[in-house]
């Protein structure tokens, strides 16, 4: 885990019980050090981001974790789990109107949701930004991953399948 983002105020994050993610990307994908330079990926809300590499090497998206604390209403309610991600209006997980389970398991879930960017952050064209974006959440372990993928180079077919071989370990 990285914690080069860990600061006093966010320190419990980053003092958790360690765990694992494993998932499969396309052929020639990859995942290595997160470039903000790039495109905006998980600029808000996740913590150890990665980036997403497609095989040309060009960042397509990124993933990083969170905490949560688990209770029985969590899981009617996505936003309870996701909230740090969920909240915001310049940009968002939707998980109010776009959570689509894809996997679901004993210890968890994993669904495919709209990751919203207004024209504020996307100046470039002025207008709003939809990408595709993969929450997963294990009760177990009290943690969540967030995958934001870019819509224009990946497809809604690829981020299925990315979202249905995501395995806590």
């Amino acid at each position: 885990m990285d914690d080069t983002e860990k600061t006093e105020y966010n320190a419990d994050i980053f003092e958790i019980e360690p765990f694992s993610v494993s998932f499969e990307l396309p052929d020639g994908w990859s995942v290595g050090e997160y470039d903000p330079q790039a495109e905006t990926y998980l600029y808000s809300g996740v913590w150890s981001r990665a980036g997403i590499y497609n095989a040309d090497e060009q960042c397509i998206g990124a993933i990083g974790y969170n905490t949560f604390v688990w209770d029985e209403t969590a899981e009617e309610e996505p936003m309870a789990i996701y909230n740090q991600v969920a909240l915001g209006n310049d940009y968002q997980f939707n998980v109010k109107n776009t959570y689509t389970v894809v996997a679901d398991s004993s210890t968890g879930e994993t669904a495919l949701v709209d990751v919203y960017h207004s024209p504020v952050l996307d100046e470039a064209s002025a207008e709003e930004k939809i990408n595709l974006g993969i929450l997963s959440y294990n009760r177990e372990k009290e943690v969540y991953i967030a995958l934001e993928l870019d819509s224009a180079s990946v497809s809604k077919d690829e981020a299925t399948s990315i979202a249905t071989s995501i395995v806590f370990n």
